[in-house]
C-alpha cells in the first residue's frame, strides 16, 4: 500500500512538470512553436472564421473577435457579453492555460487580443498570454507551421467565473470622481475634439493623458518591453500605479490597459470600456475638446 501510495505521488509530480506553464502575459512566436502541444495548453485563435479556416496554428480553437463584445446597439454598446458560456462553449476551464491569437496585422489586431485579454481577466482566469505579434509574426519570424481546415474542437465544460469587477470602470463612477489617471488611448485628433465622439460631441473626458494605442506596437508588429512601456507612459504623463484607460469603444483601450497591469504589473489599472461610444452620447457628462476650427 505505501509502495502505491509513493508511485501515485510521482505520477500526480510528473503530471504537474508536464503541464503547460506559461511564461508571462506575452509569449513570442519561438516559444509557441515549441510548447504548443504541452498537455492543457489551450490556443485560443480569435481570427474571423474565414481567415482561420485558411491558415492557424495546429490545434487551435476559434472564437473570432466580435463575440468577445456585445453589438453597438447595446447598452453599454460593445460590452462584455455572456463570457462564462464562450468559454464554457470552447472547452475552457477557469484554470486552462489560454494563448489568444490574432492575426497580427497591425496594432488594431493585437489591441484586440489584449481586449480579449481583459475580458476572460474579469472573469477571473487564471492562466493566459497574448503570442506577441500574432500569427504573422508566428510564421514569418519565427517559420512556425500552420494549417488550414476547420477548428480543433474540445468537450464543452462548465466555467466558473470569479468576476474581478476591479478591473471595470463605469461611465457612473468617473461621473462621480475616481482617483486614478484617466488614459485616452485614441489618436492626436480624436483627443484634441476634431474628429470622433458622436455627433457634435467631441473632445475628451476633462483630465484625461493622452497616449495614443499604436505606441505600444513596434515596426515589427510586436508589443513592446516593459522598459519602452514605462518611457511612453512617463512622456504622456502618466503616474505610475495604475490607470483608467478609455478609447471610443474599448478596443484600443484594452492595449494601454494591458501595457499598464500585465507588462507594468499595476493591477489597479483598469478598462472603461463603454469609453467615449457611451460617454459623448450622454448629453449630461462633461467633455474637454481643446480644438475647435
Amino acid at each position: 500500500m505505501k509502495r502505491l501510495s509513493v508511485l501515485l505521488g510521482l505520477l500526480f509530480l510528473y503530471s504537474l512538470a508536464g503541464a503547460a506553464s506559461l511564461p508571462g502575459p506575452l509569449v513570442d512566436g519561438a516559444w509557441l512553436a515549441r510548447h504548443k502541444d504541452d498537455p492543457g495548453l489551450v490556443i485560443l485563435d480569435i481570427q474571423d472564421r474565414r481567415n482561420f479556416q485558411q491558415h492557424h496554428i495546429p490545434g487551435a480553437v476559434n472564437l473570432p473577435f466580435a463575440y468577445w463584445r456585445t453589438p453597438p446597439t447595446a447598452r453599454p454598446p460593445v460590452s462584455l457579453p455572456p463570457l462564462d458560456k464562450l468559454a464554457a462553449r470552447l472547452g475552457i476551464a477557469r484554470d486552462t492555460p489560454l494563448v489568444i491569437v490574432s492575426m497580427g496585422a497591425g496594432a488594431g489586431d493585437m489591441a484586440g487580443a489584449t481586449r480579449v485579454y481583459w475580458s476572460l481577466a474579469v472573469l477571473g482566469h487564471a492562466q493566459m498570454a497574448v503570442l506577441n505579434g500574432g500569427l504573422v509574426s508566428y510564421v514569418n519570424a519565427y517559420h512556425g507551421r500552420y494549417e488550414s481546415g476547420k477548428a480543433a474542437t474540445r468537450k464543452p465544460v462548465t466555467y466558473e467565473p470569479r468576476p474581478q469587477k476591479a478591473l471595470l470602470a463605469t461611465a457612473a463612477q468617473l461621473r462621480q470622481g475616481v482617483d486614478q489617471p484617466l488614459l485616452d488611448a485614441r489618436s492626436e485628433a480624436e483627443y484634441v475634439g476634431l474628429i470622433g465622439g458622436v455627433g457634435d460631441r467631441r473632445g475628451t473626458i476633462p483630465g484625461a493623458h493622452h497616449l495614443p494605442f499604436d505606441w505600444l506596437v513596434d515596426e515589427t508588429g510586436r508589443i513592446r518591453d516593459a522598459g519602452a512601456v514605462k518611457k511612453l507612459f512617463a512622456y504622456a504623463g502618466v503616474p505610475e500605479g495604475g490607470a483608467v484607460h478609455f478609447c471610443q469603444t474599448g478596443h484600443r483601450g484594452a492595449m494601454t490597459w494591458f501595457a499598464d497591469y500585465a507588462i507594468l504589473g499595476n493591477h489597479k489599472a483598469r478598462l472603461y470600456d463603454g469609453s467615449m461610444m457611451e460617454w459623448a452620447a450622454d448629453p449630461k457628462l462633461p467633455l474637454e475638446r481643446k480644438l475647435t476650427l
